[in-house]
Order: structure tokens, then sequence, then C-alpha cells
């Protein structure tokens, strides 16, 4: 199961089947609203992957692990 970091604060990570071959990938943060990523792709653990990178290359989250 993924982990997504926010400084030392860990955070849940759910990903879910969205329409056709979409994927909604959600970090929710203890106090905060979720960030939602939804991307393309076939593979679930892919488009895992290529949410989380966006999500740390944009400054949301600061580490994850898969």
């Amino acid at each position: 199961m993924a982990r997504a970091f926010i400084g030392s604060m860990e955070c849940r990570v759910v990903v879910d089947k969205d329409l056709g071959d979409s994927w909604a990938v959600a970090v929710y943060p203890p106090a905060a609203s979720p960030l939602v990523v939804k991307i393309q792709g076939n593979d679930k653990e892919k488009a895992t992957l290529g949410a989380l990178e966006v999500l740390q290359k944009a400054g949301k989250i600061d580490r994850f692990e898969l």
C-alpha cells in the first residue's frame, strides 16, 4: 500500500478505478481536504506512481513510498 508524507506526517493514499482507463489517486492529510489526481493508464501501480510524482513535483507532498 502506498503512503505519502507531508513533513513527518503520514497521509493515507487511496486509488480507485475511475471511468474508462482512468484512475483517481487521493492523498488524505489528517486535518485538510484531500489531494486528488486523475490519471489515465491500464496499470494501477504505474498510475499510483505517476500521480504521487505529480503531487511531489507540485510541492503538495514531500515524499512517498510504494
